[in-house]
């Protein structure tokens, strides 16, 4: 059996090239996340009872309902929407201002949190399934002029999530030189 140094010295050279990189610091990526999945899991919280009220407004008309019960519909929902969109704002502000502070609570309450992708998802399937509902009670005309100041808010709520994103795409950046580096100084070494 030959021995090669060529994978000793690879190994090593990302090891320690691994450990002696600067990185970003983890627990503030993880410790925004968690503030921010609380905003989204108060969101959440603040706006399913309009959703369902959205829902249930919905399921009492259908495109061929009297004129006056679409009306009595339209009103509702727009109440509702009202309410979701003003309630989209008000988290988006307190996203932006999350920016760059640091959450101080127990490392065991932040992992007892619920995923911000989850509580993302969840949130994106809520409103979704209103707006199907509306769709499907009032039909395309009246449900559009409805429903589109949500589309905006909800776009501006998910863009202040952005620094999550990009502070993890920096992370993995950031491991992902360093084990090239370690790589190509192995590499140069064994030769």
């Amino acid at each position: 059996m030959r021995f090669s140094i060529l994978p000793v010295l690879a190994l090593t050279g990302t090891f320690t090239s691994v450990l002696s990189a600067p990185t970003p610091e983890p627990l503030a990526i993880e410790r925004r996340a968690t503030t921010q999945a609380a905003v989204i899991q108060s969101l959440i919280t603040t706006v399913v009872p309009s959703l369902s009220a959205i829902n249930a407004t919905a399921h009492t008309v259908t495109p061929a309902s009297a004129p006056a019960a679409l009306a009595l519909a339209e009103a509702a929902a727009k109440t509702e929407i009202t309410a979701v969109v003003s309630a989209f704002s008000a988290s988006t502000a307190q996203l932006k201002a999350l920016k760059g502070k640091r959450d101080t609570t127990e490392i065991a309450t932040r992992q007892a949190t619920v995923p911000l992708g989850v509580l993302l998802g969840e949130l994106v399937a809520d409103v979704l399934a209103a707006v199907d509902a509306l769709l499907n009670s009032l039909g395309l005309g009246p449900a559009s002029g409805l429903l589109a100041p949500l589309g905006p808010a909800l776009s501006a709520l998910l863009l202040a999530l952005e620094v999550v994103v990009d502070d993890l795409l920096l992370a993995v950046e950031t491991l992902v030189n360093d084990l090239l580096t370690g790589l190509a100084a192995g590499l140069i070494l064994a030769k």
